[in-house]
């Protein structure tokens, strides 16, 4: 939530970004085998998207979260360098699916919240349970490798910041 709040998303939309990120890896429940850990950064690209299309699907046979579905079944997609729109909320990050917002993907390239929940979920699979502040910060440069081609740019820095200010409170 708070990289969507770092991007300017509004209520409505986190609150939907909320339902994505608590359910992203509902579709392992469908797996004969499922990842030891959760961690689906370590996956194959096709089992991360088949993890996220049988998530999707889960999510949508309960016909009151389609929107939320969307934001799942996208998660895994790369970023590989969107053409973002520049128009709208007063020059602040808005949320993709909403056309003419600011940070809104092109047709064929995930919503903001799905790439929110890629860059944290891979982020928290790199950093699991440890609280060391240098383990964050290499996995934070991780990411930045992957800017441009898996990671929205835009993303890992807000991620890079709320990283930053919990490692400045923890100590």
């Amino acid at each position: 939530m708070a990289i969507g709040r770092e991007l300017g998303i509004h209520e409505p939309q986190l609150l939907e970004l909320e339902y994505a990120a608590l359910m992203h890896d509902i579709g392992q429940l469908s797996l004969h085998d499922p990842i030891p850990g959760g961690a689906t950064v370590l996956a194959s690209r096709q089992d991360q998207q088949r993890i996220a299309e049988l998530g999707a699907d889960v999510i949508q046979q309960a016909h009151v979260l389609d929107s939320v579905a969307e934001i799942v079944r996208r998660q895994n997609e790369p970023y590989r360098g969107l053409e973002v729109s520049h128009e709208g909320l007063s020059g602040r990050a808005g949320y993709a699916g909403h056309p003419g917002r600011v940070g809104d993907s092109t047709p064929s390239g995930p919503p903001l919240s799905s790439r929110i929940i890629k860059a944290a979920n891979a982020f928290d699979d790199l950093v699991g349970s440890s609280l060391d502040p240098d383990r964050a910060a290499a996995a934070v440069q991780r990411l930045r490798l992957d800017t441009a081609s898996e990671y929205d740019p835009a993303t890992v820095e807000a991620l890079s910041r709320v990283v930053s200010r919990r490692s400045v409170i923890q100590l």
